[in-house]
This record gives C-alpha cells, sequence and structure tokens, in this order.
C-alpha cells in the first residue's frame, strides 16, 4: 500500500515536470512577440482576478465560488461582459445593467498585470522562475492596494502566500529544478527564511510598542514577511527589508516637511486673526480646530505593506547584484 501511494505521488510529479517542460518549449519556441501578446492576455485575465481579491477581500466576499456582480446594482455580470480590457472600452466603462461608470481601477490592473507578464517572460522565458515570479505578483498587487486603502492585509493573501510559497518551495526540492536560488528557493531554504523574518519583525513589532507606547507595524506586516520569506529565501528578504524601511522613511520625512510646511502657514494665520479680532471666544475654538488637525496630520498613519512588496521585487532583481558588488568584493572573493 505505501509502495503504492509512493509511486503514484512519482508518477504525479513526473507529469508535472512533464507538463512545464511542455508549456515552456511550446511558448519559447514561437517568436518573442507572439509569446509576449499570449503572455499578456493571460496576465490581464489574472488581473481580473486580481481586482476580484482587492474588491472582495476587504468586504470578507468569498471570491472562488461566487460570480461575478456589479457593486452597484448587485446584477450578475454575464462573462461577454467581464472580458479584460475589451469589456470596459464596449461598455464605455459603465455597468450593461444600471450604467454606473465602472472603477478606472479595474483596466489599470488588468493592464498592468498583463505588461508584468509580458515583460516577466521576455526576462525569464516560460520557466520555473516565470512561474513562482508571476504568482508572487498576483500576492502582491491586492497587498499593495489593500494596504494602502484599508490598511490592513488579509489573511487569505499572507497565510495563503505562506503555503503557496513553500509548495512551490516543496515542488522545486523534489523537481530538482537548477535555478538561481534569489528567485527560486528549496523547501529548506523557505522554511528557513520564515522562521527568521517572523522572529525579526516580531522584534520589531515589541520593541516599537515599548519605545512608542504603540504599534508601529501590525502583525498583517509580520505575517507578509514570512510570505515574502516563503519566496525568496534569507538573504533576499533581509535585502529586501532594507529597501523596505528606506522607500518608507523617505516618504515618511517627505510627509513630516509638508506637514511643517502646511502647519506653518496655518499658525501664521491664526497668530494674524489672533492679534486683529477681539471675538476670543470665536479665537479659543480655531485654536482648538487647528491644534486638532495638526496633531491628527502628524501622527498619520503609513501602511507599511505596500513598501514591504516594493523592497521584496527590488531585492528579487539586485540581491545578487547588492552581494556581489557590496559583500564578496570586501570579503576578497
Amino acid at each position: 500500500m505505501f509502495s503504492d501511494i509512493i509511486l503514484f505521488f512519482n508518477d504525479f510529479l513526473n507529469y508535472i515536470k512533464y507538463l512545464i517542460k511542455s508549456t515552456e518549449f511550446l511558448l519559447n519556441s514561437v517568436d518573442k512577440r507572439i509569446g509576449f501578446i499570449i503572455i499578456f492576455i493571460f496576465g490581464t485575465i489574472f488581473g481580473s482576478f486580481i481586482n476580484v481579491l482587492i474588491y472582495r477581500l476587504p468586504l470578507e466576499i468569498d471570491f472562488i465560488f461566487k460570480s461575478s456582480f456589479c457593486p452597484k446594482c448587485g446584477n450578475p455580470i454575464k462573462w461577454y461582459h467581464n472580458i479584460p480590457l475589451i469589456s470596459y472600452i464596449i461598455l464605455k466603462g459603465r455597468c450593461y445593467y444600471c450604467k454606473e461608470k465602472i472603477s478606472f481601477q479595474y483596466p489599470i490592473v488588468e493592464f498592468i498585470s498583463g505588461l508584468v507578464f509580458g515583460l516577466l517572460y521576455l526576462k525569464f522565458g516560460v520557466t520555473w522562475d516565470f512561474f513562482v515570479l508571476a504568482l508572487f505578483y498576483i500576492i502582491s498587487l491586492p497587498v499593495i492596494v489593500i494596504d494602502f486603502k484599508y490598511q490592513i492585509i488579509p489573511d487569505e493573501l499572507t497565510i495563503g502566500g505562506i503555503v503557496i510559497g513553500l509548495i512551490l518551495a516543496l515542488l522545486r526540492s523534489l523537481l530538482s529544478f537548477q535555478l538561481d536560488s534569489s528567485i527560486s528557493l528549496g523547501i529548506f531554504d523557505s522554511l528557513m527564511a520564515i522562521i527568521v523574518n517572523v522572529l525579526i519583525f516580531v522584534i520589531i513589532y515589541y520593541l516599537s510598542f515599548f519605545i512608542y507606547k504603540k504599534e508601529g507595524l501590525g502583525f498583517g506586516d509580520v505575517k507578509l514577511a514570512a510570505t515574502i520569506g516563503s519566496f525568496l529565501g534569507v538573504y533576499p528578504s533581509l535585502v529586501s527589508f532594507f529597501f523596505s524601511f528606506l522607500f518608507g522613511s523617505i516618504l515618511g520625512l517627505l510627509i513630516m516637511i509638508i506637514n511643517k510646511i502646511i502647519n506653518y502657514k496655518k499658525v501664521n494665520l491664526l497668530k494674524k486673526y489672533v492679534f486683529s479680532s477681539g471675538d476670543y471666544l470665536s479665537t479659543i475654538s480655531i485654536i482648538y480646530v487647528v491644534k486638532t488637525d495638526i496633531d491628527k496630520k502628524n501622527s498619520v498613519y503609513i501602511a507599511f505593506g505596500p513598501f514591504m512588496i516594493l523592497g521584496a521585487w527590488f531585492a528579487i532583481f539586485f540581491t545578487n547584484f547588492i552581494l556581489d558588488t557590496f559583500f564578496l568584493t570586501e570579503l576578497g572573493f
């Protein structure tokens, strides 16, 4: 019985390997321009699915079995009204039933997804690297949009991403693909990165809470760090976190400078009003409102998930360059 299970599992792995190699051969044997168009179309289809994730996950609506519907009138959308890019153009950006405007986000996400898939194809071809990065992109874009809009990162993306990353790492180990380790991992590297990343971000979480008496990071960021680790590994993750904190610090500094300029102008206007007005009750009320507004702007929360994703993509393409340039050279290699 046990030997039959092992035999079945081995046949299953061989089938997956054959399927991947066949797809790789078919698409890599055609002209690059035709291949780009084919992959672009597939990318827009996944872009349509990404739009579903962006809309439904924060609202906790089923995104697997529930068919597409108009968010304004609730009518189900027929398949020929849901063709990526084309349907939006034909329907002139409006729902077929209620004629309400469809958010421009939908064609933008579909187009960007097609473009990203196409660029990944041009760089990597239809290889295991391409599949890994395409799946990571499908997780990445919803994280960026949802965290930016709602300041949450759904578990479906983080925990689901960890599972997908581990499965990909396990398949790579079992199928013995010879790939760049900064993009595709074995199962041991993936597990180690998850553990290291979670430890780092849990420490940062509690340190920021201890120092600032409030959450500097959310646990969604901790789980996202584990997701990034499951896809990238330890060293690329560390590089990605460096970029994440760098980008976040730059934006935070810019926001601080802008707020200082705005607040300076408000205070100056307030001083002029105080000296020119004899209505002290109104003056006190205005001072309170302005101070409350300044405090609110100074305590603005910046979603960190988008910076983590941005850092991860920088790490995917630049980790080897950074390690070779700044570390191995210093060590004399």
